[in-house]
Parts: C-alpha cells; structure tokens; sequence
C-alpha cells in the first residue's frame, strides 16, 4: 500500500465519471421513445448511473485515503475534490429543494 498513489486514482475515476455523464447527457437529450419501441436507452441509462456511483465513492475513499496518509496536494487532489463536491454534493443538496 505503500506504492498506492490515491490522488492519481481519484483523478483517473473523476474523469471517467465526467465522461460517463457527457455519454449520459447525450443519450438523454437524443432519446425519443416515441418511435424507437424497443430501444434499450433507459436501461444503459441505469448502468450508467451505477457505475458512476460506484466511481464517485471509490474517488471520495480515495481522496480520504490520500488526506490520511499526507500525500502532497496537486492538481490531481484539487480536482478530485471539485468533482466529487460537484457530482455528489451538488445532487444531494439540490434534491432538498
């Protein structure tokens, strides 16, 4: 465990959770249900959704593990930090109101 670069990681699954969302969002703007009766859009969708959640917490595990073990903070935590403020907190907040 002592090789284990956190922030890397943290950074590598904050950027696929942004390009899942950018394939989510395309598919949800291009989906129209009214003419494709056996399109499988939603259920992709769903997957989607799944691993970006399982993403999101292994960034939020990783970026605590990196704070535990005192890494030097770079761009690769900052922005782990950002993304997980803006994909899980965000949500969160947002469905109170």
């Amino acid at each position: 465990m002592n090789n284990v670069n956190f922030k890397k990681w943290a950074f590598h699954f904050m950027i696929w959770i942004i390009i899942i969302n950018i394939i989510s969002f395309y598919l949800t703007i291009s989906y129209n249900s009214l003419f494709n009766g056996q399109d499988n859009t939603g259920e992709v969708l769903l997957y989607f959704g799944i691993i970006g959640i399982i993403l999101l917490l292994l960034s939020l595990v990783f970026i605590i593990l990196s704070s535990i073990k005192k890494e030097k903070k770079n761009y690769q935590y900052w922005i782990s930090v950002i993304g997980v403020f803006i994909f899980g907190v965000l949500p969160i907040l947002a469905s109170f109101f």
